[in-house]
């Protein structure tokens, strides 16, 4: 005897566009990647990126991935970066933890050193996020600084 299989309501059929198939595990992936990307290019900001990758892991069909991804540009759309623009850049985050590990560790010298390295980097930093890391670095220095001058002076005077 045969079996007869009914189609389900979620399978796919001839007549179904390709937004209505379920998402798999790897869309929803590449959508996540997608908005991380997005967010490293300045485009969504922490909470937009945290509520977009609910979104995104909630989904259940390709359609419902699409609009977690409306407002974004189109893959491949952006123009690919100028050489100069690249070479602001070029400092990574180990290189600039490794800056800040230089400070903490070099006794006298070492806050002097992380004051001129946290200014020198700033001055051609243009993503907010590290603008503000660099600003919050360079304040610390600085106050460090002064402090271990009038320390210095301090017990100069007294001795």
């Amino acid at each position: 005897m045969a079996r007869v299989y009914r189609r389900r309501r979620w399978q796919t059929s001839a007549g179904m566009d390709d937004s209505s198939i379920l998402a798999s595990n790897a869309d929803r992936e590449r959508v996540v990647a997608r908005l991380a990307e997005a967010h490293v290019d300045g485009r969504l900001t922490v909470d937009e990126l945290d509520h977009l990758t609910g979104e995104a892991h909630a989904a259940r069909t390709r359609s419902d991935l699409d609009l977690v991804c409306a407002n974004l540009p189109a893959v491949g759309v952006a123009p690919p970066v100028p050489a100069e623009v690249a070479a602001q850049h070029p400092f990574t985050g180990g290189q600039i933890a490794g800056a800040t590990a230089l400070t903490l560790l070099v006794p006298a010298a070492g806050r002097l050193i992380g004051l001129i390295i946290a200014l020198s980097l700033l001055r051609g930093e243009t993503l907010p996020e590290r603008r503000r890391l660099l600003q919050t670095w360079a304040a610390v220095c600085a106050v460090v600084l002064v402090l271990e001058i009038v320390a210095v002076l301090v017990f100069v005077v007294h001795v």
